[in-house]
């Protein structure tokens, strides 16, 4: 008819708006609806009741049945082709009806269509990837009938005015039976899920209970065997939703042993009471106690697709069905799409723009709006994971470029993982283990130590807000090949350098010091023969470096002093030696060794060649965090050497500048030179 019609305060239908057939024939916005004549001049009253969304308001079967004669007398009217709508005022105009186009059906009716595709979709992709599995089954066959109670209702709540008696009675039997199957397949649900009640034996005969008992409700409420609607629906609905709260608290307390069972039911239930059970009471309870429900029966079915919604979320954090994280991302991908569709049709229909102009505006709407929506709330949700992977890329290239001690090298490892996954507790097991994997279901995660580490045991990931998941360990198996790839490659870099410096220490000491050795033996001069061995020396320290291993500071310093002693004795003067060291266990590499032990002997040799003492003192402390070496004699130089005065003296400061200490030259008191060697102890490993 293009009528939009609403009941008024007043008891009377108001006009709300008019299209097509209405408005051609004259009838305006603000007229009211008395009833609808026939060609013969036979007239059915319009009420307000007439305009009910939903037959179930009628609590007796009586009324019920009263409410469906008048639609099939209404509709009877305007089947015969022309219909007289008489006005308020008493004026008949006279329509004739035509169908309906799609653009006129109201919002509601496209809510409930969402409604029910949305959640059918969401039940049929778990049960897609988990078919084995009962209560995903069961999780499946909830959104089958929640598609008959939402298709249903849509066709006869979305209706102009009056529906075939028949088809009408046809779709309210359709909604029933879906309400009703989906209270019986939800406690089915909760009577599996997170475990079976009752033992592995005893499920299949309960649920096969359940579903008779409401096959049974169902037959009687079609027959209209009960006293009223209370008794026939609404009361084996409200059931239904209580025996579900029953049953979740029997698994909440079978649960209380299994953290991961509680965490998925604790979702599982929060989703419940927020979804389905406020449009259960909100509609069924309020219609027991005699009251019209405060929101439309058609968008109340939102809060069920909340429930079907939470629960998809659910998926990812908790691992509802055992699904893996990328479910939820797919279904986000493809709403994307079907949002753009939406967009583009909603922009044609409501503005009758042109279908370019509203494609185009429909995709910036999708740009603009929905994606930065869609990543914030992925983000929010926890679908990080590759920003994730991009926090982790500095430390794995810091770590593949330094080589670093075994201890240094867990303890970096151990870092990554933390960063990675930020578990709530992080063990060293007892074992290596050479793959990760994700144990006690979704509880911890085994990742391989590096090296020859035992396995890491990371437990309750995001500080124990989610599980960990399959990805995880797909992504740490990554990290940890990864890194072993590089460790063997510096391994093998290390043993060719170390076979390299062996092999030069080698012809070292068996070619060129062979060949000092001779000259030293043939030299007829002693200044020449002092010069020679002085080479040699050096020629073994250098030789000695190059195959030494880190050693404690104590086997440096013994052999330091033999040597002094070896040449002051040679020279007629007295060595004091004092070491004044707390600790001399510190570790000291080979090329700070060298490095001191070079300046050390520069230092005696200046004294002895160029000072003429006495006597020279040798002292080891630690001075504010540094290693102290002092040389110190009572010979003929007094004054500051400058670090210009010569080659030996200049290489000496660019030693300890190469290995982070200093060298400084000062007069001693009453007379000679003083020269002090620090390096920080901070250099030294200990």
């Amino acid at each position: 008819m293009g009528i939009r019609l609403a009941p008024a305060d007043s008891g009377v239908v108001l006009i709300q708006s008019v299209t097509g057939p209405a408005e051609q024939a004259g009838l305006k916005a603000g007229d009211t609806v008395r009833a609808l004549r026939t060609v013969t001049g036979d007239e059915v009253p319009v009420t307000p009741e007439d305009l009910l969304e939903e037959p179930d308001f009628h609590t007796e079967y009586a009324d019920y049945n009263d409410f469906l004669r008048r639609q099939q007398a209404l509709s009877n009217i305007l089947a015969s082709g022309r219909a007289g709508v008489v006005t308020g005022a008493g004026e008949t105009v006279w329509i004739t009806p035509e169908k309906r186009p799609v653009q006129d059906l109201p919002l509601m009716f496209w809510f409930q269509i969402a409604c029910g595709v949305i959640t059918w979709l969401v039940g049929a992709s778990v049960l897609a990837y988990r078919q084995r599995d009962v209560a995903a089954r069961f999780y499946a066959l909830t959104s089958i009938p929640f598609v008959l109670v939402t298709f249903s209702a849509a066709i006869y709540s979305g209706r102009e005015l009056a529906l075939d008696g028949t088809l009408f009675r046809g779709l309210a039997v359709l909604n029933h039976s879906g309400a009703l199957l989906f209270s019986a397949a939800f406690i089915s649900l909760l009577w599996n899920y997170p475990s079976r009640l009752g033992g592995s034996g005893g499920g299949s005969g309960i649920v096969r209970l359940i579903f008779g008992l409401y096959l049974a409700v169902w037959i009687g409420d079609t027959l209209q065997w009960p006293g009223d609607m209370n008794f026939g629906f609404r009361y084996p609905v409200l059931a239904g939703l209580s025996a579900s709260f029953v049953l979740g608290a029997m698994q909440w307390r079978n649960s209380r042993l299994d953290p991961i069972s509680r965490a998925a039911l604790k979702w599982f239930l929060l989703t419940l009471l927020a979804g389905s059970s406020v449009f259960v009471f909100g509609v069924f309870g309020m219609q027991v106690l005699g009251y019209m429900p405060v929101i439309p029966q058609g968008y109340s079915f939102g809060f069920v697709l909340v429930m079907y919604l939470g629960m998809a979320l659910g998926m990812k954090r908790h691992r509802l069905f055992n699904l893996e994280p990328w479910w939820p991302e797919v279904w986000l991908w493809m709403l994307g799409g079907m949002l753009v569709v939406i967009f583009d049709l909603g922009l044609i229909n409501a503005l009758s723009m042109n279908a370019n102009i509203s494609f185009a505006l429909a995709l910036a709407i999708a740009g603009w709006i929905y994606f930065p929506l869609r990543q914030w709330l992925l983000g929010r949700a926890g679908y990080s994971g590759n920003g994730r992977l991009s926090t982790l890329i500095p430390d794995l290239l810091e770590i593949a470029a330094t080589p670093l001690p075994a201890a240094e090298l867990r303890d970096r490892w151990h870092q990554l993982m933390d960063r990675a996954y930020s578990p709530q507790s992080l063990d060293q097991g007892s074992l290596a283990v050479h793959e990760a994997k994700v144990a006690e279901n979704g509880l911890c995660l085994i990742v391989p130590g590096l090296g020859e580490s035992a396995a890491l045991i990371l437990g309750y990931a995001d500080g124990g807000k989610r599980l960990f998941l399959h990805a995880d360990a797909q992504l740490a198996q990554a990290l940890w090949e990864l890194l072993s790839q590089v460790l063997y490659r510096q391994e093998a870099y290390i043993r060719g350098a170390q076979e390299e410096r062996e092999r030069i220490a080698k012809d070292l000491h068996d070619d060129i010091g062979a060949k000092l050795l001779t000259l030293i033996h043939r030299s007829e001069s002693a200044r020449s023969t002092e010069l020679l061995r002085g080479v040699m020396q050096d020629l073994r320290s250098l030789a000695a470096s190059l195959d030494r291993q880190p050693a404690p500071l104590a086997d440096a310093l013994g052999d330091w002093r033999a040597e002094i002693e070896n040449r002051c004795d040679a020279a007629g003067v007295t060595l004091v030696w004092q070491d004044n060291l707390p600790d001399s266990t510190r570790i000291i590499s080979p090329q700070q060794r060298l490095s001191l032990e070079r300046v050390l002997r520069e230092a005696t040799t200046n004294a002895l060649k160029h000072a003429q003492p006495g006597r020279i003192a040798v002292s080891v402390a630690e001075e504010g965090g540094e290693l102290l070496l002092l040389v110190q004699d009572d010979g003929n130089t007094s004054s500051t050497i400058a670090p210009s005065a010569g080659r030996g003296v200049r290489n000496m400061v660019s030693r300890m500048s190469e290995a982070g200490g200093t060298v400084a030259f000062k007069p001693a008191v009453p007379r000679g030179s003083r020269v002090e060697i620090r390096l920080p102890l901070s250099k030294l490993k200990g």
